[in-house]
Parts: structure tokens; C-alpha cells; sequence
């Protein structure tokens, strides 16, 4: 089956607010580079990033709550490294159709899916997928479902297999729990991510709360299918390679947290370290990692490339 589609819905142009948040997260040129489309009956929102047909693809998973358009700059400057780049709003975010924060794990593996099916049409390959924060655990499970993944580059990396610790556990069983009775029944994202306090200090601290096509709240269907998500890199090793990214100051989970899901899975996994970084780093400094995601994926795809030849 043929996946449709779509001109985007673009729906923020004419605002002020709009404008004013460009300005002050200094995309406004990046956002010219970009090609933005939606893809599939669900509408996914798409922004791409083009280098050559030719060249690697790599997908982006945004982090809780926000959207592709907010990292602008990560995903323009990594294209410059030779990379075709295609952020994802997932379902019900950013500019994607869809109930606001609703989606699951599986939901979004589909729209994973229908995004290679159409960029296969356009691109050569190899692929891989780059998800930060919660972006991770979707982009892990995506690489689990669809082998065209070749490598999975994780922002920190949720396994729900490993809680951090035993509030946390104790807090997804409740969600588990709850979602039986209340699926709909919204959950404010400030109860786990302070976006003014993870920000502090970058000029667009106070906007983002304000932003309209941020998520704030979610539906407990949404938090349970994240939260008891089971990953199968922990009792499987697959063929991707997969690395996690971790800032050694992380404010949302601990260095030592990366160091225990490694120890835990049976999926190799390389640990790449931020000195002296916390968890907004792609939105604070996205230049660090624009370096360390293209040196890291560079080393995967020409050793794919390397080992087709043989």
C-alpha cells in the first residue's frame, strides 16, 4: 500500500507569538532550509532537511511535549554534515493531526514506518533515527520493529524495564493502573518536566510555557503505553548499532542510570559522554551535539556501507 502525501499545516504563519518565539530560539533562517510535508491518513508532520539523494538519512524524535520546528538549528546543521535530516512531530504534537499527546508506543513505530515507506521513494539510505529524551525510547522501539534502521543514536535513554528508581516504579504502576479506568484523564507535563527550569538562562525560557503547540498535558493512555513500554533490546541484540548520548550533568536522569540500562540489556550499547551537560542540550547547545552525532553516525554508516561491499 502506497503511503500518501501531503502538504503541511502550517498553522502558526501569521502570529506574532510565532514569530517572536523564532526570533529568540534564532531559527528563522534555518526554518527557510527546511521542506515540511505530512505524511499517511494520520498526518504526521514531517521537516526535512536535504543533503543528495545520495547521502544517509537520519529521522528525529523530538523530546516530551515539544516538536520538531523547536530544533531547527540541531537538525539543519547536522544536514550540513552530510545528512538528509527528517524531524517528526509525533502524533498529536507540533503540527501532526491528532488528539493533543495521544498516541502509544506502537502507534508511533507505525508512523515511523510510513515515513521510511516514503523516503525510500526519495533517498538511497542507509537510515537511522535519532530520538531525544522520550524521543529515545520511541526511536529504540521503532528500530526494533522496522530493520531498515540500521542506527539508533538515543538523547538519554527511558528503558521502563530499569526505573530509576523505586518512586518512579511505583509511579508507572499507578499510571498503568489509572489508564484502565481513565484512559482520556490528563495528566499536567509540569508533574515530571519543569520546561521554564530546564531552560534557565536560554532567551526562550518563559515562551515556551506559552506555546501552543506544545503538549502540557497528557492522557494517561498516553503516559501508561510510555511508562510500561517493554523494549526488547533488553533480553534481545539486534542487528542496529545504538549508542546513548548522555550530558554528565543531566538534571532529568543521572549519568549512572545510562551505565545500569547498559549492564541490563542484552543490546550492545556505546555510551557517548557531554562533560559538563544537562539534559536540554539540544535545545542549549545544539551545536555539541551536532558534532558528536555526526562523528557517531558517520563511524555506523561506513561500516555498513563497508560490510555490503564484502
Amino acid at each position: 500500500m502506497t503511503v500518501q502525501i501531503r502538504p503541511p499545516v502550517l498553522s502558526q504563519e501569521s502570529s506574532a507569538f510565532r514569530a517572536n518565539l523564532r526570533e529568540k530560539l534564532n531559527v528563522e533562517s534555518y526554518l527557510k532550509e527546511r521542506t515540511a510535508f505530512c505524511v499517511g491518513e494520520k498526518a504526521v508532520h514531517c521537516e526535512l532537511y536535504e543533503y543528495g539523494p545520495e547521502a544517509p538519512t537520519i529521522l528525529f524524535l523530538p523530546g516530551i511535549g515539544t516538536y520538531c520546528e523547536l530544533y531547527a538549528e540541531l537538525l539543519a546543521e547536522l544536514s550540513k554534515k552530510g545528512f538528509n535530516v527528517v524531524g517528526i512531530d509525533p502524533l498529536g504534537h507540533g503540527y501532526s493531526a491528532g488528539t493533543r499527546g495521544d498516541y502509544t508506543v506502537e502507534q508511533m513505530c507505525e508512523a515511523v514506518s510510513d515515513v521510511l515507506d516514503v523516503l525510500e521513494q526519495r533517498f538511497d539510505g542507509p537510515f537511522g533515527i535519532y530520538g531525544y529524551s522520550i524521543g529515545a525510547l520511541l526511536a529504540m522501539a521503532a528500530a526494533e520493529k522496522d530493520d531498515r534502521l540500521s542506527a539508533v543514536l538515543c538523547g538519554t535513554l527511558l528503558v521502563p524495564d530499569v526505573a530509576p528508581d523505586m518512586g518512579y516504579r511505583m509511579g508507572w504502576n499507578w499510571t498503568w493502573a489509572s489508564s484502565l479506568m481513565m484512559p482520556g484523564y490528563k495528566v499536567p507535563l509540569k508533574t515530571f518536566v519543569d520546561f521554564e527550569q530546564l531552560l534557565k538562562g536560554h532567551p526562550v525560557a518563559q515562551e515556551i510555557n506559552q506555546d501552543p503547540l506544545i503538549v502540557f498535558d497528557y492522557p494517561l493512555r498516553t503516559l501508561s503505553s510510555l511508562f510500561n513500554y517493554r523494549c526488547d533490546i533488553v533480553n534481545r541484540e539486534f542487528d542496529f548499532s545504538a549508542a546513548i548520548l548522555h550530558g554528565d550533568q543531566d538534571e532529568v536522569l543521572p549519568l549512572s542510570y545510562s551505565r545500569r540500562v547498559m549492564s541490563y540489556c542484552d543490546q550492545p550499547l556505546e555510551l557517548l559522554v557531554m562533560d559538563n551537560e544537562g539534559h536540554m542540550v539540544p535545545l542549549m547547545k545544539p551545536k555539541i551535539v551536532v558534532e558528536m552525532a555526526a562523528q557517531w553516525f558517520t563511524r555506523q554508516f561506513m561500516k555498513e556501507m563497508a560490510e555490503a561491499v564484502l
